[in-house]
């Protein structure tokens, strides 16, 4: 179907009122759909698919790590611009198929101009009231020659204001970490296929800032495996937490009650002091960790890569 939001030419060209309609990152994606499907052969319920993994999506998206691929796609989707389905024969091949819902962009796109239109008209609207007419032009000038002399006076200060923006700035900057940058450059090692992808499950299923989180402790703590990592993260997901500051609340409580703890014990008080049994994060044999991360990690890299062949094979051989 034809739109002129999109353009069969070369991969990563996108028009500006595509980006202006649904993003920049999401045009570029979308931009790259549509050139692969315009060249695809598979045919499934009527509209032309391609299949791709994340890793596959990096390859043509370098600049991008997994996870902000993965948003964008799931971006796409929320907005119905993409239909994600599953044609894979193997069952244990979760690879995705994307198509692009052409109608549902022309929506977009005929939204797009209606309010384009509805502004231009607002505009000129506008510019006719304000136009300054020849009786009160002297008026307007003297004004314009007040407020120059006012310029150099000091802005009055907001000190409310600036500060609320700026504590929104270090909020969304630290909400931005990337883990993947993280993991790398805290010593947990290199990143694989098999570790990136489970770094982005954990990231969908809980958040990036609980992923980082969680990282953090393993560094203080002295354990830099993944492996670690995820039994903390297990361990939030059993309790509830969703987010930094109940991890961090729950912390506190712990060190309290077991501050409370010691005290009642020195001074030999028989008040009843009510336990909780210790994370298991906080009470790890953290040698086993050491030992065995780098082959455990060696071993689960080398059978994903011999199933990424497999299923290669499988899709040749269709």
């Amino acid at each position: 179907m034809a739109t002129r939001l999109l353009m069969d030419e070369e991969p990563l060209v996108i028009l500006p009122s595509l980006a202006a309609t649904i993003g920049l990152n999401e045009s570029i994606v979308l931009q790259q759909l549509h050139y692969w499907l315009e060249r695809s052969n598979h045919i499934h319920e009527g509209y032309k698919w391609v299949y791709n993994t994340y890793e596959e999506w990096q390859e043509q998206f370098p600049f991008w790590s997994i996870s902000t691929i993965r948003r964008i796609i799931n971006k796409l989707e929320e907005k119905g611009l993409i239909i994600v389905s599953n044609f894979n024969k193997s069952k244990i091949d979760k690879t995705k198929w994307y198509r692009i819902d052409y109608e549902k962009l022309t929506q977009f796109e005929q939204t797009t101009v209606q309010n384009d239109t509805s502004t231009a008209q607002n505009e000129q609207t506008t510019d006719e009231i304000d136009s300054p007419s020849a009786q009160n032009e002297q008026s307007i000038c003297s004004k314009w020659t007040d407020e120059a002399l006012n310029l150099n006076r000091p802005i009055p200060e907001n000190t409310t204001e600036i500060t609320t923006e700026k504590k929104e700035e270090v909020e969304e900057a630290r909400v931005r970490e990337n883990p993947f940058a993280f993991f790398e450059q805290n010593g947990f090692g290199t990143i694989g296929g098999y570790i990136s992808e489970k770094i982005s499950t954990w990231i969908d299923d809980t958040s990036e800032t609980l992923v980082l989180e969680a990282m953090k402790i393993a560094v203080e703590n002295g354990v830099k495996t993944w492996k670690y990592v995820e039994t903390i993260l297990r361990d939030w997901v059993d309790k509830g937490y969703q987010t930094v500051e109940q991890v961090h609340a729950a912390q506190k409580a712990f060190k309290e009650q077991q501050s409370k703890k010691r005290n009642g014990s020195s001074t030999n008080r028989k008040k009843a002091v009510r336990t909780e049994v210790i994370p298991d994060w906080l009470n790890t044999d953290y040698s086993q960790y050491e030992q065995k991360a780098e082959t455990d990690q060696e071993a689960l890299e080398r059978k994903r890569r011999e199933l990424e062949e497999r299923l290669k094979k499988y899709r040749n051989d269709d």
